[in-house]
């Protein structure tokens, strides 16, 4: 899948773009479920039970800020 690059396009409404949003993420989540083996899976625990290491969060935010 490409990068989104530009969001909002100045000659469409809220209207519009907020359809071509849901477009695309429903297109998004379609080929996810196509592919689970090239989904990356964030890690997940119950709310306010246990949490991550410092290994695993630093791991993780270098994952999600890389270009």
């Amino acid at each position: 899948m490409r990068a989104i690059v530009q969001t909002f396009r100045s000659d469409e409404s809220y209207e519009e773009w907020r359809l071509r949003m849901l477009e695309e993420s429903a297109r998004f989540i379609e080929w996810g479920l196509e592919h689970p083996d090239e989904v990356q899976w964030i890690p997940t625990h119950p709310v306010g039970k246990g949490h991550f290491s410092e290994r695993a969060k630093t791991i993780f935010w270098r994952w999600i800020m890389q270009d």
